[in-house]
């Protein structure tokens, strides 16, 4: 037989040779990975709530409901995570209690977290009065709840204002106006909860600018607590800011026929 026949005998009847990616083995690197929530991508500095505390930064945890509906919890309210543009660090939300009818929304005012977020710059203050004794003098933008009577939405209202001497008591709504005021004495309360279900914007403080180069290193962000920093999660191991540049990048597999 020709040394040829062989070379192919041997091809196909033993074990083929090629290279593959090797697979990585260090745990935080596995377990830190993006996950996908509807139809957006979440990443450093957030964490899925389920996931381990060094998968993101302190503070800033997002959970996944029913698989497409990321939320927010913060200060006694959950949110919507409406949009996340990574770039600019911003998340647009709304408040959960808010979205199905104003009449059954949580009494407190919006507060955010201010060692985590700010507000974004375009956004205005709203205020939802509620159970308010009806003036003589007819308020705009009136709306109606079954159980607490007249209420109003009003804009960028001081604390002086004749509507918090009418009403027992207010919520503190920012809200990124799509729509002119009302100028009528009424307005529904599907109208104000869809000015309400448009969000706000709010930004996120944490400074993520080493998450960018860990990732094109092929590493993974994360937060190493002991050191209270910044952590890359490579393969193999972590490392301070990025993944060293591979050695022996391949590594070789056999596979039966």
């Amino acid at each position: 037989m020709s040394c040829s026949s062989l070379f192919l005998l041997f091809i196909f009847t033993l074990h083929i040779h090629f290279l593959v990616p090797t697979s990585g083995k260090f745990l935080p690197f596995q377990r830190c990975a993006p996950f996908v929530c509807g139809d957006q991508k979440i990443s450093y500095p957030f964490k899925h709530n389920e996931r381990p505390s060094y998968c993101g930064y302190p503070g800033y945890k997002l959970d996944c409901d029913g698989g497409n509906l990321t939320l927010l919890s913060m200060e006694s309210l959950k949110y919507q995570v409406i949009h996340m543009d990574s770039s600019e660090q911003i998340l647009k939300v709304s408040r959960m209690d808010l979205l199905k009818d104003i009449c059954h929304g949580t009494p407190v005012n919006t507060t955010l977290n201010s060692s985590l977020f700010n507000y974004a710059s375009h956004y205005l203050n709203s205020t939802l009065f509620y159970n308010c004794n009806s003036p003589s003098t007819p308020q705009p933008d009136r709306f109606s709840c079954p159980a607490s009577g007249d209420g109003y939405f009003a804009f960028k209202v001081d604390p002086p204002s004749k509507l918090h001497k009418l009403c027992n008591f207010s919520v503190f709504v920012p809200f990124i106006p799509i729509l002119e005021g009302s100028k009528s004495a009424n307005i529904s309360r599907d109208t104000v909860r869809d000015i309400l279900k448009n969000g706000f914007e709010i930004t996120w403080i944490a400074n993520t600018s080493l998450c960018e180069n860990c990732t094109k290193s092929g590493g993974r962000c994360g937060y190493n607590w002991t050191r209270q920093e910044f952590s890359c999660f490579c393969r193999d191991k972590a490392y301070p800011t990025t993944c060293p540049a591979p050695s022996g990048m391949y590594a070789r597999v056999t596979v039966a026929n």
